[in-house]
């Protein structure tokens, strides 16, 4: 069961990890809209991973055996790989959102002075009327 368990939530890493590699990408390229278009599906797999890891969670706490015999040897190398697609995602996660936050800022900047300190309102179409150019 642990076995199984194990490789669904590696499984699931491993498509998170690919998506954010690709929203890297995305980003830098501002190819804002497939970052967005990816959204759902991550949101979709961190869900699955909680409850994969919850499963984790309950699989291991109803074993009542030393830590030491706590995993077989094939578990052990299944967890160890968990552990390293886990830092992974971690990593990549993490450079994926200061690249969203300096975009994110940029944009506000950008919005902010063009729009002289007024509130911006992001659900409004935009229109070349809205601009006051200055000398």
């Amino acid at each position: 069961m642990l076995i199984k368990t194990l490789n669904q939530t590696i499984e699931v890493l491993d498509n998170l990890i690919s998506l954010t590699k690709e929203d890297i990408e995305n980003i830098k390229e501002a190819k804002h809209e497939k970052v967005f278009s990816n959204t759902q599906q991550k949101e979709k797999l961190a869900n699955e991973f909680y409850n994969l890891k919850n499963e984790i969670d309950i699989i291991l706490s109803s074993r009542n055996v030393s830590i030491d015999k706590l995993f077989s040897k094939e578990e052990e190398e299944l967890f160890n790989i968990f552990k390293t697609k886990l830092f992974e995602f971690n990593s990549l996660h993490k450079r994926f959102s200061k690249l969203a936050l300096s975009v994110a800022n940029f944009y506000n900047t950008l919005i902010n002075k063009i729009h002289q300190g007024e509130t911006v309102n992001y659900n409004e179409k935009f229109s070349p009327s809205h601009l006051q150019i200055k000398a």
